[in-house]
């Protein structure tokens, strides 16, 4: 909370404090008019009602009658709020600029508009799978390749390759197409994925690789080729 509090006029505060004393005074004589064969008990008794509701009002909404008749509301210095503490407190405007519950207009601010997706480089082209007997496949997305490749992303292809000598794993590569070639990930594979190179792949691992580059799984190779689209899919 600043310190720089703006306190209304001591004489809203003194005349607040005044309504509150005449008002619990009104409520100890209506006590005693309602019971007035025990007024003496009454009225005390009608005061301390009338005392420990302005206590509760002022703790918790930092009023009472005599503030809300004046415009007025307690808060403590430190944290802004009402409070029930008797030292450390201010008193300020309703509506004013130390009113916790005032009502401020805002600047309305509107995000700015998300950039357009950035056209890759590729755009419009499909990856086409060259394996080394010879069938293609053709990829328009991301694809996992394998012997028996499963995945619960209905957006990704599944390409299987047979592999009677079984160096293909079950779930082997991950491929996607990029801006500037492919990005291929080895799933953990048994046998691993090699470049021409003879360079393993690191298994989880995303890897960029340019177009026409030859990868060997197991004992088959494929070669990732692009293509410009003509409405096939994978």
């Amino acid at each position: 909370m600043s310190s720089a509090i703006v306190e209304p006029p001591r004489a809203a505060a003194v005349g607040s404090l005044v309504i509150d004393v005449l008002a619990t005074l009104f409520i100890a004589l209506i006590a005693a008019l309602l019971s007035p064969e025990n007024a003496a008990v009454a009225a005390p008794v009608g005061a301390a009602i009338a005392l420990v509701g302005l206590v509760l009002w002022r703790g918790i909404l930092g009023g009472g009658i005599g503030h809300s008749i004046m415009r007025l509301r307690s808060i403590d210095t430190i944290t802004g709020l009402p409070s029930f503490r008797v030292m450390r407190t201010a008193t300020v405007r309703r509506g004013g600029d130390g009113d916790p519950f005032a009502l401020r207009a805002h600047p309305v601010v509107f995000a700015k508009p998300l950039p357009e997706p950035r056209r890759r480089e590729a755009e419009g082209t499909h990856l086409r799978l060259l394996i080394d007997d010879g069938t293609t496949h053709l990829v328009q997305n991301t694809a996992i390749i394998g012997r028996n490749p499963t995945t619960k992303d209905p957006a990704v292809a599944l390409i299987a390759i047979p592999d009677l000598t079984r160096t293909i794993s079950r779930t082997h590569l991950q491929v996607e197409i990029a801006e500037s070639g492919v990005v291929v990930t080895d799933l953990g594979s048994s046998g691993g994925t090699l470049l021409d190179t003879d360079e393993e792949l690191p298994p989880h691992v995303p890897t960029p690789i340019p177009w026409g580059t030859a990868l060997v799984l197991g004992t088959r190779r494929i070669v990732f080729e692009q293509r410009r689209r003509s409405g096939e899919a994978a």
